[in-house]
């Protein structure tokens, strides 16, 4: 079986990597892979979903080389993480990366019923960025944690 061809997003992370001296280890590009497929169908990915992805591209990859290449990849700039309710994370490319190739820095709502996780322009939170900035001095991060409230369907369910 052949891999697909990259994407110009995960061609894009390599460059990154390769210009900060990075090593492009089997394990890297398959996350970036697997990131970069989810990130394209607006999937948000745990650490252990991207696990058992990477494992159906790169079998010899185990699963704590993969939690150690989120964190390094993280570290690098390449990919960031977001909390969501419930301690859970799910990692993106970075808006570094992603702008690039037009699906940039977004931020993200999470329904505390059913769990659904939608993404949502930062520019949504503008307002309230400007009045945290104003008021208090405090610059807001869109891209870190998820905000929590009730999405439309669980909101009009009796």
């Amino acid at each position: 079986m052949t891999n697909p061809p990259d994407s110009a997003r995960v061609e894009h992370a390599v460059e990154r990597l390769r210009a900060a001296g990075e090593r492009l280890t089997p394990a890297r590009y398959a996350v970036l892979r697997v990131v970069d497929a989810a990130d394209r169908t607006d999937e948000h990915l745990t650490a252990d979903d991207i696990g058992a992805r990477v494992a159906d591209l790169e079998p010899a990859v185990h699963r704590a080389t993969v939690y150690r290449t989120l964190t390094s990849l993280v570290d690098s700039g390449v990919l960031s993480h977001v909390h969501l309710g419930g301690a859970a994370t799910v990692y993106h490319l970075t808006a570094e990366t992603a702008a690039v190739h037009q699906h940039g820095h977004h931020a993200h709502v999470q329904c505390h019923v059913c769990g659904t996780v939608l993404d949502v322009p930062p520019d949504v939170f503008d307002e309230v960025a400007a009045r945290l900035r104003t008021d208090l001095g405090f610059v807001l991060d869109t891209g870190h944690a998820a905000l929590l409230g009730t999405c439309r369907d669980c909101a009009t369910t009796p």
